[in-house]
């Protein structure tokens, strides 16, 4: 540990990182009581910091570094039904849950002025509002890709976004992939007819889930007809309603895989108003894992998403970036794993 003269004057955060033997940024994170930090280190520094009288400027800090300490968080352009809402919603907290403790704060943004025109996401690129930005969307409009060009400002893409993309910076589910766990789990318990819903057809993580479903079943011989696909746009009174207006698909021994757990929800009622039983007569799958799909009543079958990996890969993206060490690439694919309740049983 360095000496440092810190008598007749206020220390500063590089002289409290010399006494403590740790980086400025570790000074930083001790203070905000970072996780990433071990409680020895944090004791020793609040320790010094207390000793000395040391107060944690952080408007010193922004202008010295030219930071608002502000990160933008750019919901998807889909912010409605409670399955996308409580996902986004609880990502969101989350991640700044744990930004706090690192001295940043998340600031939630819209791509639509109907949130007050300080949400608005062009007018805060335009000012610099933001040290960064994280995307949970797929993609965005040509104006704002060009804003972002011009201001370089940091931005991920993360969650609701495409596996596939050529954007450097991006943390996602493999949407593809949970599309062929539902099929294979389907196939491989002697399923042979098939019922898909889907979400909107125009976004890009429905298309990469039925890709990933149909090729499955090709796999094994068998085909899913366009009549055995209906569009229930992620919504759970639209599958229910899809379902009672198709109830003739849903002949015994039918799997149905749902592109979400709300409208698999949807599904189940659905069944239930027409006395169809669930897994005797139709099995289900649905995709997210939210907490609703063990609420109900028999437990759904789904594809969990590896959302603390999500969160935490973020935190580091951020992290780095505050700290001047972005490397060239960030790209993270991640599995899903299938999680077996009552609305199928593969035995």
């Amino acid at each position: 540990m360095q000496k440092v003269d810190c008598t007749m004057k206020t220390i500063t955060s590089v002289e409290l990182a010399k006494l403590a033997g740790v980086s400025q940024s570790t000074v930083s994170r001790c203070l905000n009581d970072s996780p990433l930090v071990s409680e020895e280190t944090k004791a020793r520094v609040k320790k010094l910091a207390e000793e000395y009288s040391f107060q944690f400027n952080t408007n010193a800090r922004g202008l010295k570094t030219n930071r608002t300490g502000l990160i933008g968080y750019v919901f998807s352009e889909d912010f409605t039904g409670f399955a996308n809402h409580y996902i986004q919603s609880d990502i969101y907290y989350r991640i700044r849950m744990h930004l706090a403790k690192e001295g940043l704060d998340l600031v939630p943004v819209f791509d639509d002025r109907k949130f007050g025109e300080r949400f608005a996401i062009e007018k805060s690129i335009s000012n610099r509002r933001f040290d960064a930005l994280i995307f949970n969307r797929p993609q965005v409009s040509e104006r704002v890709q060009n804003l972002l060009v011009d201001t370089k400002i940091p931005y991920i893409f993360i969650y609701d976004t495409n596996e596939s993309s050529d954007v450097p910076f991006m943390i996602a589910p493999s949407h593809t992939l949970i599309g062929s766990l539902v099929g294979r789990a389907f196939c491989e318990a002697g399923y042979i007819r098939f019922v898909e819903l889907t979400g909107p057809s125009d976004r890009i993580d429905v298309i990469h889930k039925h890709t990933g479903f149909t090729q499955v079943l090709h796999q094994y011989g068998h085909e899913l007809p366009d009549s055995h696909i209906l569009c229930a746009n992620y919504h759970l009174e639209e599958a229910t309603a899809v379902t009672l207006a198709h109830r003739e698909l849903f002949q015994p021994g039918t799997a149905c895989f749902a592109q979400n757990d709300m409208m698999a929800l949807g599904v189940l009622e659905g069944l239930r108003q027409c006395g169809i039983s669930v897994p005797e007569d139709v099995a289900i799958i649905g995709s997210d894992n939210i907490p609703m799909g063990k609420w109900f009543r028999p437990n759904l079958t789904t594809v969990g998403i590896d959302y603390d990996s999500i969160i935490e890969l973020t935190v580091r993206w951020i992290l780095a970036m505050t700290e001047g060490r972005l490397p060239n690439s960030y790209r993270h694919v991640l599995s899903s794993k299938l999680i077996i309740r009552d609305t199928f049983c593969p035995e």
